[in-house]
């Protein structure tokens, strides 16, 4: 009968310590809609800047016209996400280009993409 306790105390303890460890150890990402926002099919890579150094989350992928794709990112200690964002149109001869940065990111949020400058060169 003392057995069958220790048992019963030993996994209800172990089955609540299994709820915190993802919280722990940040588990947890958040999940972000990358949008393109024009009509035309851009090249996009996107940077998790909340991670130290940046990772890349998204390499040179194709992205259509009014399409949009999924990433994950970590957030920062308040909880919130931070990336960066290029984009360079798929059509050669009339390249255009876009970047930017987006910060206070939760989980659920999208960012627009879009190539609407004249790429340096």
């Amino acid at each position: 009968m003392v057995i069958r306790t220790f048992d019963r105390k030993r996994l209800w303890l172990g089955c609540v310590s299994l709820l915190f460890i993802p919280a722990a150890f940040g588990a947890d990402g958040l999940t972000i809609t990358i949008n393109n926002d024009s009509s035309d099919n851009l090249f996009v890579t996107v940077y998790d800047r909340s991670s130290s150094p940046p990772q890349q989350v998204l390499s040179h992928t194709e992205v259509y016209g009014n399409a949009s794709i999924t990433v994950s990112i970590g957030a920062d200690r308040s909880g919130h996400g931070r990336l960066s964002w290029t984009a360079t149109t798929v059509d050669h001869v009339m390249r255009k280009c876009g970047h930017n940065q987006k910060s206070h990111l939760n989980d659920g949020d999208a960012v627009k993409v879009h190539a609407n400058d004249d790429c340096a060169r």
